[in-house]
């Protein structure tokens, strides 16, 4: 009889140990300015506006998920006659998918302020297009900063 008690105890202080090492991951070395929790204190709800507004995208037209893929580099939003939106790779772009990265600025500023840079938003719209499409979800370190000139590869 003393063997049950011993066996639950045994149990239930490992369940700490175990859920622990399925969080564990091997993430490279973040570059300076990104962090895991960058927006918690100024933004918490970021990742649930995103998701929540991509979900009601998707419901209607769940094509729109490649054109975030597609559209993931943030510069990719400048707009103008010298713009990346007029390279010849980038006119294929569904404009729709430009307009949804646009609400999805509006919506985040609306309820966090101008706290949240446009790169980020474009980044996690591209892991929830991912992920709301039956890819996996990962993590992904915040803090990336708003280009205000196009990149030009050369």
């Amino acid at each position: 009889m003393a063997f049950k008690p011993l066996l639950l105890l045994l149990l239930i202080s490992s369940l700490p140990l175990i859920s622990s090492r399925s969080e564990l991951h091997d993430y490279p070395p973040l570059a300076d300015g990104l962090a895991w929790d960058f927006y918690d204190g100024t933004c918490h709800e970021l990742e649930s506006i995103v998701r929540g507004h991509l979900r009601s995208v998707f419901d209607t037209d769940v094509g729109l998920a490649a054109g975030l893929l597609r559209g993931c580099d943030g510069s990719v939003l400048l707009t103008g006659s010298d713009s990346e939106q007029a390279s010849p790779p980038n006119q294929t772009l569904r404009p729709k998918a430009l307009q949804v990265i646009d609400d999805l600025r509006s919506l985040v500023e609306h309820a966090c302020g101008l706290v949240v840079s446009c790169a980020d938003i474009t980044a996690l719209a591209a892991r929830e297009a991912v992920f709301l499409t039956g890819g996996p979800y990962f993590k992904m370190p915040l803090g990336r900063r708003d280009s205000l000139t196009v990149n030009y590869a050369e």
